[in-house]
Formats: structure tokens, sequence, C-alpha cells
């Protein structure tokens, strides 16, 4: 048998084999450098040319709504919040991608959502099949919505679903501010337009604090097809915890709800209890705002609503901007944009500067005859007959004007002026509120202030104030002569409650001295228990205050603003309130008493709940009366003292000097001040006395003690021939007579 021959095994020659090694060397080489490279394009510009791929590729993006931060009273009482809401969208191009999904899912919303109609959603997928985007509800809440998503993924025993063909609808969440006190600290709190935007208030001047940002949900088909989603989550807003205590606040807004309704249609028929009424409780130890509430007010949760106020013809009569106008004003804050003249609640900062300065001391006595005759005018105190002789703190007591005007001609201007600077007239106290009105413009100065302006300003005319301006400035009477500036705001907490920012009390500067403080505290305290206060005492708590009555402009003696002021306890103040009633609806306008039967019945209620106690034995004073004063018929005592006096109509006594102020002259910008800001009532001239003159009172009282004006030259600040002011030949121009309490009826 032959021998099977072997085959050769073929090989590459050593030459080929090293070309072989070299080559694999080399091509091992490029892919190791191809890897570094790609390692080192990821590291470096990885994200890049991800965000370049994720653009190329089909995807979908949905924003994801921040929630905008609460507002919250001192105890954490929700005030303002946002809620979540869902919108109904409709994507037609899913639905009509099998036409086994319309009836199924058609049926299914017309009987989750009874406002829908089969008509409508088989129109909107007839007309626009390929749209994704159609809104069927705007603002569901959760629980409407949650009967369609339970039908929608509702699933049999075994795990499968029930109804798998309900596609093309999913909920777009967006979130709704509600404000769960209506209309309760509404100017104060404000409200917010589409988009997050504060409108006024709060929700305005904190809107940066308040607002988040934005989220984003990115869903894309990557290069294997599979579906990705990459999800950005929002960053909330912060919160807001207002110094406001929604506790205190509803009881002032209750009493003021109260005289307006004793007093609608009670003179001016078809007018409410008042044009406008303020009121302010503040901390004085630290400026903490505890209350700030005015009429009109509005609902927070429908603010554009103007039923209240106007009838329907009224409404169908406005147009755009009338109606515009309208809401504006509704909107504003009284006691931070309108500017009016305080009257006698001014008296104890004169003093207070007269103490400071030394030109008044304590011991001093002035003898009221009923008038002083400055730059050429006859500037009466209510008590024409005069008050007789006055100590120092009768003169507050009995708010005799004659005894300021005589303290005006040692104080001198500069020291007045001064000492208006440093109790903040004439300045904004930026308080954290959006339109604070600026006075600087109706305020007088060391340049334009003459004699007459000197001896009107003094008990409070001729110049224009704030409610939160006079409110911060007194608390600094009180305190021990410490200006804190004013603010709503005390801290701004994170969703989760931690503290991000603390509001401290920022203390601007010392105005008096703690010995003035005291003795204007029991001058003050007198007022209450035995002047022209009375009115607003509360029994059993130790108080202490000022009342004020301005005639309005055009000074016809028919419009007045009314208000108190005070503070409680006497010894360690713990709060000041401050009260304004813009022409109440009474024939006679003028009774102080309108505002300390306001404030007296809020501090029945508010005294016992800040766990402030009764400091005195209770007398039974005023026990059953009610917000109009009255029991069985029976009047405040400052409304039947002095009756027997009776009003010289017609008189004219207080010039009225504020058209020489810049904010005043004609065609002058008044800044932002809305209706009333420049027209400065005159102020509340003189008070009562329930004692009589001092034995000898129809003599002059001793040198130096006050009496008649310097002689020409005696000083400065002193009234001089031909000082300017001049009034118009036989007054026919002047206005009538203007009294801090009118005689009759005795309004202080």
């Amino acid at each position: 048998m032959a021998k099977k021959k072997r085959k050769t095994l073929l090989k590459f020659p050593r030459r080929m084999q090293k070309k072989l090694i070299v080559m694999f060397g080399i091509v091992a080489l490029m892919l190791v450098g191809l890897v570094a490279r790609l390692m080192y394009i990821e590291y470096t510009s990885g994200e890049k040319y991800e965000k370049i791929v994720l653009s190329q590729q089909e995807y979908d993006s949905q924003t994801i709504p921040y929630q905008r931060g609460d507002i919250v009273d001192s105890k954490g009482t929700v005030m303002a919040t946002s809620i979540a809401v869902y919108n109904v969208i409709l994507d037609c191009s899913v639905l009509t991608s099998d036409e086994n999904y319309i009836d199924p899912t058609i049926q299914a919303l017309v009987e989750c959502f009874p406002e829908l109609t089969a008509d409508q959603l088989y129109g909107y997928v007839r007309d626009n099949p390929d749209g994704k985007y159609i809104i069927l509800k705007k603002k569901a809440s959760y629980e409407e919505i949650q009967p369609f998503i339970e039908m929608q993924d509702a699933e049999n025993e075994k795990g499968k679903k029930i109804n798998p063909n309900i596609k093309g609808v999913w909920f777009e969440k967006e979130y709704q501010r509600e404000y769960p006190y209506g209309s309760l600290a509404s100017a104060v709190i404000g409200f917010t337009a589409s988009g997050n935007v504060g409108v006024n208030g709060l929700e305005n001047y904190y809107n940066d604090k308040l607002n988040g940002i934005n989220g984003r949900q990115y869903g894309y088909l990557n290069a294997d097809n599979n579906f990705e989603k990459v999800i950005k989550q929002a960053d909330n807003g912060s919160n807001v915890v207002m110094t406001i205590d929604a506790n205190i606040q509803s009881i002032v807004e209750t009493k003021i709800a109260d005289f307006n309704a004793a007093y609608t249609n009670a003179y001016r028929e078809g007018d409410a209890g008042a044009s406008h009424i303020g009121v302010v409780i503040m901390d004085p130890n630290n400026g903490d705002v505890l209350a700030m509430a005015n009429y009109p007010n509005f609902d927070l949760s429908n603010p554009r609503d103007l039923s209240a106020y106007y009838t329907e013809e009224e409404l169908a009569l406005m147009d755009d901007d009338a109606k515009m106008d309208a809401l504006n004003t509704l909107w504003q804050n009284f006691c931070v944009t309108y500017t009016y003249e305080p009257g006698s609640t001014a008296k104890p900062f004169t003093v207070a500067a007269g103490l400071e300065t030394g030109t008044v001391s304590t011991g001093d006595t002035y003898y009221c005859d009923g008038y002083e005759h400055v730059g050429g005018h006859d500037i009466h105190c209510v008590n024409r007959n005069g008050h007789g002789m006055q100590t120092l703190e009768q003169t507050l007591m009995n708010s005799c004007n004659d005894a300021l005007m005589q303290m005006s001609y040692k104080i001198g201007k500069d020291n007045f002026v001064k000492y208006q600077q440093l109790f903040g007239f004439g300045q904004k106290t930026n308080i954290d509120l959006p339109g604070e009105t600026r006075t600087d413009s109706l305020i007088f100065t060391l340049d334009n202030m003459s004699p007459t302006d000197l001896a009107t300003n003094v008990f409070g005319q001729n110049f224009n104030t704030t409610m939160i301006q006079l409110a911060t400035a007194y608390c600094s009477l009180v305190n021990g002569g410490k200006l804190y500036q004013p603010h709503i705001v005390k801290r701004i907490t994170d969703e989760n409650g931690n503290v991000i920012e603390e509001i401290k009390p920022t203390l601007l500067r010392q105005t008096v001295s703690e010995n003035a403080c005291e003795t204007l505290k029991q001058y003050m305290y007198s007022t209450v228990t035995s002047g022209t206060g009375n009115t607003a005492k509360v029994d059993g708590y130790s108080m202490g205050g000022k009342t004020g009555t301005a005639q309005k402009i055009p000074r016809d003696g028919v419009n007045y603003l009314v208000s108190f002021i005070g503070f409680a306890p006497v010894e360690d103040p713990q709060l000041v309130i401050y009260c304004v009633v813009d022409e109440p609806n009474a024939e006679e306008q003028y009774h102080s008493t309108f505002a300390q039967n306001i404030v007296r019945e809020i501090l029945e209620e508010v005294l016992p709940y800040m766990n402030i106690y009764r400091d005195e034995a209770t007398t039974g004073i005023h026990s059953g009366w009610d917000i109009k004063g009255e029991e069985a018929g029976a009047l405040a005592m400052t409304d039947i003292v002095n009756t027997e006096l009776p009003v010289e109509d017609g008189l004219t006594d207080v010039p009225n000097t504020t058209d020489q102020l810049p904010g005043n002259e004609e065609g002058a910008d008044a800044g932002t001040a809305p209706e009333g800001d420049g027209t400065l009532p005159p102020a509340d001239t003189g008070g009562t006395s329930d004692a009589p003159p001092a034995e000898g009172g129809e003599n002059p009282p001793a040198d130096n003690t006050g009496g008649s004006p310097p002689a020409e030259g005696a000083g400065d600040g002193t009234p001089a021939d031909n000082a300017g002011d001049a009034p118009p030949a036989d007054n026919a121009d002047m206005p009538p007579v203007v009294t801090d309490e009118p005689v009759e009826g005795n309004g202080q």
C-alpha cells in the first residue's frame, strides 16, 4: 500500500511576520489612543456633547413649577399660601395614533369632567388630529382629577389594566394663590397677578423672597429607542413670617366693621360709617407692627371686585380707566400711603421738644385768654373764653392751643424743626411695605417757616404726616426715647421652617431723654383719666394718650378727620394704638370720641389677649358701652362738658399757610401721595377743661410764663410785625373757626 503524502504547512516568511507584528502594534496603539481620546473628551466635554446629542433626539420637555412661599402671622397662622392645581391636557396625536383609543378616552373624560361634552372632544380630534397641547380644563383641584386617574390606572386581580385604551390625557401641575382668611389684613398682605407677581403689600415687597425657581423634566428617546428622563427639581420660594398677630388683626377689623355698621347711612344717605378708617397697633419696644387695618378693604381672593362699594349702575357707567382708578384707590394702605394733618396728637412732640431743650419746664404755667395774635392773625383756642391758668400738664389734658402757641415763642423754630426731624416727621419710616408716601415737601423747614407756621405747627396744623410716621414717633415718647424703624416681617424661613434671615429691631436714634418720656407719660395718663381722652379709657388698665381733630379743606366746618393715639400700661408700655377716622358719617364729625370708642372697644379684647393684666382697680367706667359710646342713650364725658359755651360761627382764626409748601405749590408734583395728600386740614385747636380758671384767672400770668407773644425782635422764632402771611382783606377768604374740640359737643 502506497504511503500517503503529508501536506506541507505554509509559513509566513520571517520578514512577513515582522510586518504583521508591527501592523498589529500600530492598530493596538491607535485603539488605545482612541479610547484615551474618548475618555478625555468625556471627562472634559461630556456634558457639552450630551446636550448636543439630546438636542438632536426626539424628546419631551415639561416645566416643574415652584411653589411660592407662604405668608404667616407671628404665631404661624397661614395667611397666604399656594396650593397645587392641575390643567387637564389632551394630546390628540396620541389619541389618533390608534383609533381604539378615541372612544374610551372621550367617554372617560365626559364621565369624570361633566362640564366637557363628547361633541366638543370629538371636534378637537377631528379638527386638530396632530395637536399635542389642548387645554380641556384649567386649575382643577386634586380631588377633581382623581376619578379620571383612578379609572385610567384601575387594574384587575391579575394586575392588568382594566382600561388600557384610555390614552392621550395628562395633567399639568401649577400653583394657585389662596388666602384662607379672605379680607383679613388685605392691605398688608396684598395679592398676586398671573406669573406670581406681587401686586401690593408684602406680596409685592417680598416678591423675590417668596418666589422660587422652576424645575424641568426632560424626556427623550436615546439611540437604542429607549425612553430616558432627566429631572431637575424646582426650588420653592421662602416663607415670610409677619409681626402681625392674626387674632389682634381680626379684633381690630371686627371693631372697624362694627363702627361702619353703626354709622352707615347715619347722616349721609348711602355712605359707609366713614370715608376711611385706619388703626395701627405697635410694640413700642422694638418697632413690631402687631396690627394694621384700614377701611375700605377688599377680598384677597377676589381683589378686582368693586361690587361692595359701587352699585351695578355705577359700575356700568365706568370705563376701564375709571375702574382701574377705583381699584388702585381700594388697594392702597391708608396707614402708609395717605397724608393728613395730625392735629392735637402732635402736641406731645412739641412739649417733648420744649422739655428736652430746656425752653419749657414742668413748673411753667400759661394763661389762656382764648387766642393769640401771631403774624397778623388772631388764632383762637377752642374755649373762646379761655381756659385760664394752665400748668404744662393741663395744656395736654385740655388740649389748649393758646398755651402751645406761647410755648412756640420759647422753643423757637430752630429747636422745633430739629426735633421734628429727630422724630422723623417729613421722612419715610422705611417700613417694609410698598407705597409709603413722602412728606418732605409737606412740612416746613427753617428756610420757609414763618412765625405763623411755627405757631400753628406746634399744635399739629399746616404740616402733613402719615399714620405709620406718627405712630412710630409716638412709640419713642413712651419707650424711653428710642426711635425704632417699624417693620411688618420678623423672619424669612425656607419651606421646612429653617430660618434663612432674622430681621432684628433697628434702633435709629435717641429722640428725647428718659426723664422727658416719664413726664410725658404722666401727662398723657392724666389726659385719659381726667382730660379729653377719657372716652378711650379701659376699666382696670392704666392708659395714656392724646386726642386729635382736624378740619379738612375746604375749611368750611363740615368735614373732619378725628383721631386718638394711646398706650398701655403706663409703667411699662406694651402697645401703642393709633386710630384715625376720616369724615365720620355724622352731622357733627368733629368729635374725637369716634376714634376713642373704636380704641376702647379694641383694647378691651386685645389687652387680655396679650396677657396684660389689670393694674388699676375697676370702677365700672364705660361698662356696657358699645362702639358708639352709648348705653341707653348715655354719652361720653367729653361729649357733654362745656356745652354752655357757644361756637362763634364764621370767625376766621387759624390761617392756612400750606400753599407755601413745595408740595402744595400750584402745579407741584406731590409724589405718590393719593387723594387727600397736600390737603392740609386746619389743626384741632384747643380742648376742654373740667376745672375753672385759677383764682384771678382773668389776669395775665406772671412774667416768663407764656401769655402774649414777646415784643418784636425778642429772640429766635418770635413773631414780628410784617412777618408775612398777612390775612386777606377783611378776612374774606379765610377759613372758618377750627377747633380741636368744638365747644358744642366737645369733640376732643
